[in-house]
């Protein structure tokens, strides 16, 4: 290596190192900033034992106190006791079960459309500020096109032509009908599709933005590689966003599966899901509103425990917020 060429290298490496230590000080300022907002702190405490409550409920057969699909006749319609915290149903199913059932069935939701979302989002989004000129029109027409259908109504639409086509490869959620996707799968992807838009318009525009910085410049001068440059430099600083991204569509994803289960669409009886469980308690609104009272409750919680927790990671992880 010439002499010339160690001039430049060398401050660039100097340069990279303050960079990524600086990164990180960012982002240890940002979890202490996060630690101090106490509301976001208390809504992760409870999303973390929701979740934990649920996962133990369906994989320890002992924390679990009866069967979700089984019914007593004699105790239909209990207020909550000892033996059903919750009380029951109108088949004389614990609603304790049942709502640990439906709530873990509801985060899966919210954690799987996310995950595919950012699949997709980041994909997207990144290869839109990247590519060429024409890439980057024709990605964001697919963008717009996709965000311009009504969220609901697409949602149902691709849910049932999903579940009514034949995929044998991914497998069946009901044994007695093979070939049929499991609903899990159906609803994450039929969200998915009306929610990644969202994450690729930012994706693009922190990219877009990202890439005439300085030191974006100084490293394509060093002669960095396109992907360690966006390895290194430009997904860091767009991974802030997406977090908040993210958490703010978890609650969303919720909201849309328990719309579903509300109007029918959700998962099959005997299994319940957030939606399912109010639309079922309307029938007995009247007489038991209890088993209208739970479900509501722990969608409205979920929502406010995420949104929360997002307007925390929001103040965190903002530059334009630190002092």
């Amino acid at each position: 290596m010439s002499s010339t060429e160690q001039a430049i290298v060398q401050p660039f490496d100097f340069a990279n190192e303050v960079f990524h230590t600086k990164q990180r000080g960012l982002w240890a300022q940002a979890w202490q900033r996060l630690l101090h907002n106490r509301l976001a702190v208390v809504s992760g405490i409870i999303l973390l034992i929701i979740l934990t409550v649920s996962v133990l409920a369906d994989f320890v057969p002992a924390v679990q106190l009866h069967d979700p699909a089984q019914t007593d006749f004699g105790a239909v319609e209990q207020n909550p006791s000892w033996d059903h915290p919750l009380g029951t149903d109108g088949l004389g199913r614990d609603l304790y079960a049942r709502m640990t059932q439906a709530t873990l069935f509801s985060l899966k939701i919210g954690l799987g459309t996310q995950a595919v979302i950012l699949l997709i989002g980041i994909s997207v989004g990144m290869s839109a500020a990247l590519a060429g000129r024409l890439s980057d029109t024709v990605l964001m027409w697919i963008t717009d096109l996709a965000f311009a259908f009504p969220d609901l109504l697409a949602i149902i639409l691709l849910r049932q032509v999903l579940f009514g086509r034949d995929w044998p490869i991914i497998g069946s959620g009901d044994p007695q009908i093979p070939g049929i996707p499991s609903v899990l799968l159906v609803t994450v992807l039929a969200i998915s599709f009306v929610g990644w838009t969202t994450v690729s318009r930012l994706v693009r525009g922190q990219m877009l933005s990202i890439k005439e910085q300085d030191y974006i410049l100084a490293a394509r001068a060093t002669g960095a590689s396109p992907w360690r440059i966006v390895r290194s430099h430009m997904l860091p600083n767009t991974l802030s966003a997406v977090i908040v991204a993210a958490t703010f569509g978890i609650p969303l994803a919720i909201f849309a599966e328990a719309t579903l289960g509300f109007i029918g669409l959700g998962v099959p009886p005997p299994n319940a899901s957030l939606g399912s469980l109010i639309n079922s308690g309307l029938d007995s609104i009247q007489t038991h509103n209890i088993q209208l009272v739970w479900p509501t409750m722990m969608v409205a919680l979920l929502m406010l425990c995420f949104t929360f927790l997002g307007d925390g990671l929001r103040d965190a992880l903002d530059p334009r917020t630190r002092k």
